[in-house]
């Protein structure tokens, strides 16, 4: 098969980097004065002719260290304490000398006062501080013109995704911080693709806590990973940045700037974005998203579903399509981001964002609808083109009133506008292929909606340390507009395929929403035996929704026929109160809280709905326990157990009885009697780091059962028409779990990574009244290895496969079991006068699709670039994007319904020419600290 043989060649290459590296190294390190072992200290292994990091590792119990499979070449031995002075050491291997032993290495107690000399300490590549990891990035060379992702790709124990998510430890990266202070909001992306890696001094990876626990000293287990950028002294007191204009073949173009000014504690960064190219410079769903909004989106197919929780209603407006993988996306957009202090107690953060985002979607889907005795088939070809202008103005003040007390002030707004249309043509037939219905449906939509959010925190510590007061205001207000026209034709066939009746839909609608949230929430913590801590908590939430829908049937002319069938006037009141208590308690080695939460709740709605009136009254008691359990092996090495209980209202989409006709082959109503889901969750993580040696292992394992689950049960006619309707049930679980376990392959100078994730799910679906159970298992093993022989190239290479087996009870008979390959490579290369070419080389092996959908793809992007101008300003870039013009958009799903295969157009073969220009000079090895200690007479 191809890809063996792309396999086969990978391997060789690495056998013979692997065959050429057979040198060592090895000494023992001691204390000057006393003789002894020092255990625990930093060996880094450093090439002398650009002072790039080779490898580094740890000295033992007995003072040892040892690098094996060291290629031949000039090096420096770096040896690094906190306790004492760093020494460096020099050393040759070649033909003659392949083995290198050093018996004995001194290092000076960095206590003892040298008369005639001061020392002035290089930093070593990575060392711990405190709970954070911290990486020099001078000991990590990357490409001219590198961003800080591609710096982040060189740090052991840190991934970095294809779409440029980034995990460490394991653990998904949310936050990155410029110097301790935000930087766009809660987008990691807008630093890690824009920011220079060359103005980067530390990097350090840490677990971010909430502020109660900042104040407090006790972790309440609501940490994320985060990761502060600490810059070059000479780039906080600079302004710096690179502007790129890019144009190719079909119109393409793909234009970026990105300006950073900082002094001291002042920073403020202009970026801007504009392509037709699917070029991400930030997190996609921030084009999507305004404060306080969207709380989950999902893609499936070729369209991004929305789901909303009760604090957006205004969501319902927005028929918002269209990803980076499976449509053609133009996009402009544009930041602004202010930090500074204010006085000398209060440090202010500001960013204004402004995108305009227009995917444009034709996809081709298959379906296999599965019913208790039977099934049939539905096939659509659909064409989208949707606009998006987001406008988002966020602020956050940091007030420290004194050293006891501070406040926390973040308001935010976000305005949208959104215009959909779309054009769909779908066709039902039975397993023999007689057409039992088709149609068209043409639809079109224009929303605006208008934000606004604010968060109050106010903490106050005292004397006895522990003992605190925290009090949190939060309000959130939506309102939104929209109208829209559905224009729609179908036919319906007998079970002889002769036509049996038509009917049209041609209407407008007009939907007005509104919402308004208020919660307040005050906490007491007290220090109680020794070790722990017990928190008393309170709070309230008052959330009031309103939405009106008016549709007008045409008639005579205009849109002047009122259909009361489809119009309705919701109003909903749902308000929760909450009392808490949890007792922490907070050893050397673990730490461990128990808790419970008593909430009482009420729904209140009233539903004007066809020509009567509907009232919604309940109230719910539940009591949702809580516990956690950390333990410390070691600094890098720990085990966390997390169980929580959640109580989660129905949507107002979902209890609304007034019918969602869009799709006319589809037409889903609500539920005015749902009850709350409950949920149960129960998970583990399992994390054991090295990063002196670059090993890890990282497991995450969870299970969650509902109660009260809320699913959608179907019913579909002899024509093939679907009514949908939410309902509670209990017995459905699911079970997933998350692997990885990563080592150096020194002997060609990469990494090994070995990893899987798996789910099972036991769920449960109601079609034409009869009741069934679906099984679902997923599965994803992948093996990435990467190399970097020498400072003129790097490669890497990625294999996986996604497995899925569906199991249906209704009718075993259309139980499914599918997979896909893929496989990876990834080639780049330095040539002499400031050349560089790159390659990705990407093989997809789809199993088990229908007839006339592409089973396997071959996607090879290419580019070639030169350097020049003093400093290496400027840069000239030739690219090509899928040189094979392959590119297809294609997934394969099954859920309690169906099975379906689609297939979506995305961007083809293009080629661009691009300039950048760099605002400040970059030079090779510029801001490198120099090799060795350096000594000045007094």
């Amino acid at each position: 098969m191809k890809y063996l043989y792309t396999l086969s060649v990978f391997l060789l290459f690495c056998t013979c980097i692997h065959a050429q590296q057979n040198g060592s190294a090895e000494g023992v390190v001691t204390d000057t004065a006393l003789k002894q072992p020092i255990i625990m200290a930093t060996v880094s292994l450093i090439k002398r002719t650009d002072s790039s990091l080779v490898s580094f590792t740890m000295t033992d119990a007995e003072g040892k260290f040892r690098f094996n499979g060291i290629a031949n070449g000039d090096y420096r031995l770096l040896i690094t304490h906190v306790s004492y002075h760093n020494s460096n050491l020099y050393f040759t291997i070649d033909a003659t000398n392949k083995k290198i032993n050093f018996p004995l290495l001194a290092l000076t107690d960095i206590t003892k006062q040298l008369d005639d000399i001061t020392v002035s300490n290089e930093a070593p590549p990575i060392t711990i501080k405190g709970d954070s990891i911290e990486y020099n990035a001078a000991s990590f060379k990357t490409k001219p013109n590198a961003v800080v992702e591609d710096l982040l790709k060189k740090l052991p124990g840190v991934q970095v995704e294809k779409d440029g998510t980034i995990k460490a430890q394991g653990q998904t990266v949310n936050k990155v911080y410029v110097d301790g202070k935000d930087f766009f909001g809660n987008d990691p992306k807008i630093a890690t693709k824009n920011l220079p890696a060359d103005a980067v001094d530390k990097v350090q990876v840490f677990d971010k806590q909430s502020d109660m626990a900042q104040l407090t000293g006790f972790d309440d287990g609501n940490s994320e990973k985060a990761i502060n950028l600490k810059l070059k002294k000479d780039k906080k007191k600079n302004t710096f940045g690179k502007i790129t204009g890019g144009a190719g073949t079909g119109d393409r173009y793909e234009n970026r700037l990105n300006i950073n000014s900082f002094k001291d504690a002042r920073q403020f960064t202009a970026i801007g974005l504009g392509n037709n190219t699917n070029a991400e410079g930030f997190s996609f769903m921030d084009l999507l998203k305004f404060s306080g909004g969207l709380t989950n989106v999902q893609s499936s197919g070729g369209s991004i579903s929305i789901n909303i929780a009760d604090d957006n209603p205004n969501a319902a407006l927005f028929g918002l399509a269209g990803n980076q993988d499976k449509s053609i996306n133009t996009v402009w957009a544009g930041g602004l981001n202010y930090s500074n202090l204010i006085g000398k107690h209060s440090n202010f953060n500001g960013n204004y964002f402004y995108s305009h985002f227009n995917p444009n979607i034709e996809s081709n889907l298959q379906r296999q609808y599965i019913l208790p005795d039977s099934s049939y088939f539905y096939n659509q070809k659909s064409v989208a083109d949707n606009e998006n202008d987001n406008h988002r103005l966020n602020f956050v003040t940091d007030i420290n009133i004194d050293s006891f007390t501070s406040l926390k002030i973040a308001p935010s707004f976000g305005l949208q506008r959104t215009q959909n249309n779309s054009h769909t043509n779908y066709s039902s037939f039975t397993p023999d292929g007689i057409v039992r219905n088709d149609g068209n449906n043409k639809y079109t939509s224009l929303a605006n909606a208008f934000n606004f959010k604010n968060n109050l925190l106010f903490l106050r510590r005292f004397n006895k340390r522990g003992r605190t007061f925290s009090l949190g205001l939060e309000n959130n207000h939506n309102q939104g507009k929209g109208q829209g026209n559905q224009n729609a034709f179908n036919n319906f066939y007998d079970e002889e395929g002769a036509l049996q009746q038509k009917d049209s839909l041609n209407q407008m609608n007009f939907t007005q929403t509104s919402y308004n949230n208020y919660l307040i929430r005050a906490a007491w913590k007290e220090p109680v035996l020794r070790r722990s801590l017990l928190e008393i908590s309170a709070s309230n939430s008052s959330t009031t929704s309103d939405s009106y829908k008016k549709t007008y049937d045409y008639n005579n002319g205009k849109y002047d026929a009122l259909n009361t069938l489809l119009s309705n006037d919701f109003k909903n009141k749902y308000n929760y109160t909450n009392e808490s208590l949890r007792l922490r308690t907070q050893k050397k080695k673990y730490n461990y809280s128990l808790g419970a939460t008593l909430q009482q709740s009420s729904l209140n709605g009233l539903v004007h709905y066809g020509l009567k009136d509907s009232a919604i009254q309940k109230q719910f008691h539940n009591l949702l326990p809580n516990a956690l359990f950390q333990y410390n092996f070691t600094k890098f090495k720990n085990l966390n157990i997390n169980y929580n209980t959640t109580a989660s209202p129905p949507s107002i989409s979902q209890l609304q009885p007034v019918a969602d006709v869009s799709n006319p082959l589809h037409i889903q109503y609500g539920n005015p009697g749902l009850k709350p889901e409950l949920g149960h969750r129960l998970q583990m993580n399992f994390v054991n780091v090295n990063p002196f040696k670059g090993r890890h292992i990282f497991m995450f394992a969870a299970f969650t059962q509902t109660s009260d689950k809320i699913i959608y049960t179907d019913s579909i006619n002899d024509l093939f028409v679907q009514s949908s309707r939410p309902v509670n049930v209990n017995g459905v679980f699911n079970v997933t779990g998350d692997f990885s376990w990563g080592l150096p392959l020194r002997k060609i100078k990469g990494n090994m990574e070995l990893s899987s994730r798996a789910d099972l799910s036991k769920n449960k679906q109601f079609v034409n009244g009869v009741e069934g159970i679906i099984h679902e298992l997923g599965m994803g093993p992948q093996l990435n290895i990467t190399s970097v022989p020498n400072d003129k190239v790097d490669l890497s290479f990625t294999a996986g496969i996604d497995y899925t087996l569906t199991k249906y009870s209704l009718h075993p008979a259309y139980d499914i079991d599918y997979f896909t390959q893929h496989y990876e490579t990834e080639f780049n290369w330095q040539l002499p006068k400031k050349f560089f070419i790159s390659n990705t080389l990407r093989y997809t092996v789809n199993n088990k699709v229908n007839s006339g959908f592409n089973k396997n793809i071959w996607l090879w992007n290419a580019a070639m670039s030169k350097q020049f101008l003093k400093f290496n300003r400027g840069e000239l870039r030739f690219s090509v994007k899928d040189l094979l013009n392959q590119n297809i958009g294609f997934s394969r799903s099954s859920n309690q319904s169906y099975i379906e295969d689609q297939q979506t157009k995305t961007l083809r073969r293009f080629f661009l020419l691009s300039f950048t220009y760099n605002l400040i000079k970059i030079g090779a090895g510029e801001g490198r600290d120099g090799g060795g200690i350096k000594i000045m007479a007094r």
